[in-house]
């Protein structure tokens, strides 16, 4: 029992060093956004996250730090938990956003939780 307490928590680490290395990418990349390109060129648009499979602190776990990281906002969870709408200020490419979301929190987030 010890063992699997140690590796949880070892994860739990783990996951917040993703978590903030994360946070430190968006700020930059919010920073460049801000002073760099002009208003007319960001697409901000609403991208729907598919969440089946996550249990409900998962969902809420991620829903957090997509908020928590500049750029991104989550807004709203389906009924049947099955998607999350996400607005994002840069949108062009909604598969990346999508990408970095599953990339940057889930896997290291279900590293963790699984």
């Amino acid at each position: 029992m010890p063992l699997v307490f140690l590796r949880r928590a070892l994860r739990l680490v783990l996951f917040g060093g993703h978590f903030l290395r994360a946070l430190v990418v968006s700020n930059l990349q919010m920073a460049r956004i801000v002073l760099f390109r002009p208003v007319r060129d960001l697409t901000p648009d609403f991208v729907v996250y598919p969440i089946a499979g996550l249990t409900q602190f998962e969902i809420l776990v991620l829903s957090h730090c997509i908020t928590l990281t500049p750029g991104t906002t989550s807004v709203e969870i389906s009924e049947d938990l099955t998607m999350l709408k996400v607005h994002a200020l840069d949108a062009a490419d909604p598969a990346a956003v999508r990408a970095s979301i599953k990339q940057d929190l889930e896997a290291p987030l279900l590293a963790w939780t699984r």
